[in-house]
């Protein structure tokens, strides 16, 4: 699905594998994200098309399990809010019978408007995903002093409430978290260490009966000297993708995929 001349990141699949969906980016970094949507026929990916509810200015999709809902960053005005000028908030849309539906907002404690003196982007809202207990992942810029951070929120009734940040955020930044399908491993997109490997790059954090463990930098040929991020898990947990520019650091983004179990984790297939 790497298509020369646009960013390519963040993808996710339906339970049955046969659908992708994916971020594209034309114009390099500065350009206007769209999710974009590929079908596995006849033993190989047709040519992607705009996934029918994105309009544009959206990006981190994340089906959940059943593949009847599908979360977003989007930069659309909230309904009541005006316009958000240029900060994201995650919304949600439902598909039934296979047809995708109105996108809406999350509802809860989760979305936070911009106020008049706020510097984009803060209080944007971005990378959601769901753990298998039903709490929402995602990161957000809430405060103007620090980079980005992870949160995880509540799910009660259709809201999420009382979000608040993994102890393993620090003062660089955090984004755009995949937990594994047994819900043990958790990997993200972190710049925070003097020695990292390269610009942007992937760590791992594993569940314990204490939460999560300290973060640990995944080695080469994961990250590279350039930027990688975006991360997922195929539904069954066998393959691991990301993002990376390492062909053109510093410019477009391609997605890569290895199998699971070279995180050294045991969040692959559960073993």
């Amino acid at each position: 699905m790497s298509t020369p001349g646009v960013s390519e990141y963040g993808i996710t699949f339906t339970p049955d594998a046969l659908e992708a969906y994916f971020t594209r980016q034309g114009g390099g970094r500065r350009g206007r994200p769209q999710i974009f949507v590929s079908r596995f026929m006849e033993d190989a990916w047709r040519g992607a098309e705009p996934a029918p509810f994105s309009t544009g200015w959206e990006d981190s999709p994340f089906l959940t399990p059943d593949g009847r809902r599908l979360l977003f960053s989007s930069r659309r005005d909230v309904p009541g809010w005006g316009p958000v000028r240029g900060n994201n908030n995650l919304w949600e849309v439902d598909r039934v019978e296979g047809v995708w539906g109105q996108p809406r907002p999350l509802e809860g404690d989760v979305n936070k408007p911009r106020v008049d003196d706020d510097d984009a982007p803060v209080r944007s809202e971005g990378g959601p995903m769901l753990l298998p207990g039903g709490e929402l992942l995602y990161w957000t810029t809430e405060r103007q002093e620090w980079g980005a951070d992870i949160y995880v929120a509540d799910p009660f009734g259709d809201a999420f409430v009382n979000p608040r940040p993994l102890l393993l955020n620090t003062t660089g930044a955090e984004s755009n978290p995949a937990v594994s399908p047994d819900g043990r491993s958790l990997v993200f997109q972190s710049f925070r260490d003097s020695d990292a490997i390269g610009e942007q790059d992937l760590y791992l954090s594993e569940r314990t009966d204490f939460g999560w463990s300290t973060p640990r930098l995944l080695p080469e040929p994961l990250n590279s000297p350039a930027s990688d991020g975006y991360p997922s898990f195929s539904p069954d947990g066998r393959f691991f993708f990301f993002a990376s520019d390492r062909r053109a650091p510093g410019g477009n983004w391609s997605i890569y995929y290895v199998e699971a179990v070279a995180l050294g984790a045991g969040g692959g297939d559960g073993t």
